[in-house]
């Protein structure tokens, strides 16, 4: 009989749906159940096929939405967690994130005597203003998980930092199906013209910063031109920011844009910014190399240190320092290191194929398997 692994996350998004949807086809030998805790969130539009993916389950909940001019948080008060694991019995959960139905999970499997792994892409920065209930539900989570799994290695710190056992952490990078965005650019040897276009994907939020990066796209050359690709609330504050600067000319909103118009716009581009105030990772950095682009990412996207190799593929930079954010800008098109730049990102963001990636989560939970009933080494599944 096969065993039952059970991954429990919040909303169906297309690179976790991709990433559920490999594991169920590679690794035969488990039975693999996700739990949604809800269906969607309004501001996120993605358009995500669920008909690759089998035994999920989307959970009923009551959505409570707290507005932020910041980024609007979610809370989801779910329906019906307990029942839909005990129909499943799992041998192991996988507990995304720290949240009600985590915890709910959580409880569940310490009552059953079912051990579950914390697995997490929230870092020390995304999760410094965090209060004391949302720390206590993570030390409690922390304490009695059998395994960690990290979405990066800022991840990791974040899980050692709250009490994990580092002989316990895995990494299992978060990443999308890059088959979808791989272009090799300059690979043929064949030579490509370059541009001086910069561009940016993802919502207009206060968190993304991209009031930072405007200031200092004004102090560079005036050939330098930025696309950004996305909605949100602080679009008409970012258009009267750009009319103030006289960036009129220099900069162009696309809205909303995936799939292959997407794959479209980044190969169109010379170089990839991403000025953020606050992300746990920065898939968007990722989607951008595997199109050949380097990338100047602000140091509070904190997948950031695990993508870009700075002078090598790209720059990570503070978007609160204009003058040196401005300076980096006017570098990367000044010394004529585009194509080679470019070359490397899409050699790095072939080490996060699901192949690879896989590697930590399937570790982790061989790991967890044999410990019930023998002790073993991490090391023998790394």
């Amino acid at each position: 009989m096969k065993q039952r692994a059970v991954f429990i996350t919040n909303i169906p998004s297309p690179y976790r749906v991709d990433f559920f949807s490999y594991l169920q086809k590679q690794f035969p030998e488990y039975e693999f159940h996700i739990i949604f805790s809800g269906a969607g969130m309004e501001n996120r539009k993605w358009s995500v096929a669920l008909s690759g993916l089998s035994n999920y389950h989307i959970l009923k909940s009551k959505t409570i939405i707290i507005r932020r001019r910041f980024d609007d948080r979610y809370v989801f008060l779910p329906l019906g967690v307990e029942k839909t694991l005990r129909g499943i019995a799992p041998d192991v959960v996988f507990a995304m994130e720290y949240n009600p139905t985590i915890l709910r999970a959580v409880h569940w499997c310490r009552r059953k005597k079912i051990p579950f792994i914390s697995w997490t892409d929230g870092t020390l920065h995304s999760e410094r203003g965090i209060g004391k209930v949302q720390r206590l539900s993570r030390s409690y989570i922390i304490k009695r998980a059998a395994a960690f799994i990290a979405s990066s290695t800022a991840s990791k710190e974040a899980q050692i930092a709250y009490g994990a056992d580092p002989d316990k952490c895995f990494l299992s990078y978060l990443t999308v199906d890059i088959r979808k965005y791989l272009f090799d650019k300059y690979g043929t040897g064949e030579a490509v013209k370059t541009g001086k276009q910069l561009i940016y994907v993802g919502s207009l939020i206060q968190r993304k910063g991209l009031d930072l990066l405007l200031p200092a796209l004004a102090k560079t050359e005036p050939d330098i031109r930025l696309v950004i690709v996305g909605e949100g609330q602080e679009k008409p504050e970012l258009e009267a920011q750009i009319a103030d600067l006289g960036l009129k000319e220099r900069v162009r909103f696309c809205g909303y844009v995936e799939g292959e118009a997407l794959q479209k716009l980044y190969r169109e581009s010379d170089a990839f910014i991403l000025p953020t105030r606050e992300d746990c990772f920065g898939l968007v950095i990722l989607e951008a190399m595997c199109a050949s682009l380097p990338v100047i990412s602000s140091k509070y996207a904190d997948g950031a240190r695990d993508l870009v190799t700075e002078g090598e593929n790209g720059y990570i930079v503070d978007p609160e320092d204009t003058d040196a954010f401005a300076a980096v800008i006017g570098r990367l098109f000044s010394e004529g290191r585009i194509a080679g730049m470019g070359e490397k990102s899409y050699r790095k963001a072939q080490e996060f194929s699901f192949e690879n990636v896989s590697e930590g989560c399937i570790a982790a939970l061989r790991y967890v398997l044999e410990n019930r009933g023998k002790k073993v080494e991490k090391e023998d599944f790394i």
